[in-house]
């Protein structure tokens, strides 16, 4: 039990170094410590990275409009967002991680994801990508 919290440190650690560009080049703010991982704040866009460390733990990273009213709107999970703008498969965003090492790899991998998805997410067709996927 006692690497429970030591994973999550190293997972936020982790976000906090390979998200890093979205605070760096895409003029988000953040990162804010959330109940599963932490949040990543524009004027668009609200980006969070979770880390469930559950019977089969997981990384993954949601996607959501930026509210002006403080009502938290519906997100959509970076692999439905991936797969639907045609940036590549599913298998480019995995979210198992079932070691500390796993944890760290997909920490990478949804930023790499996500760096190669923000171009779109950022263009005027942001917000109907995100729409879309939302209507499922």
């Amino acid at each position: 039990m006692g690497n429970r919290g030591d994973r999550t440190e190293d997972f936020l650690a982790e976000v906090c170094v390979e998200f890093a560009f979205l605070v760096e080049e895409a003029g988000f703010s953040g990162p804010e410590r959330i109940d599963h991982g932490l949040r990543f704040h524009s004027d668009r866009l609200d980006v969070e990275v979770w880390f469930l460390d559950v019977h089969e733990p997981e990384v993954t990273t949601r996607i959501a409009p930026a509210s002006s009213d403080g009502v938290r709107p519906r997100g959509v999970w970076l692999e439905e967002l991936y797969v639907m703008s045609g940036c590549g498969p599913p298998q480019d965003v995995p979210g198992s991680a079932p070691t500390r090492r796993a944890t760290l790899k997909r920490v990478h991998q949804q930023a790499a994801a996500l760096r190669r998805l923000m171009p779109q997410l950022l263009s005027a067709e942001g917000p109907q990508l995100i729409a879309r996927c939302l209507r499922g």
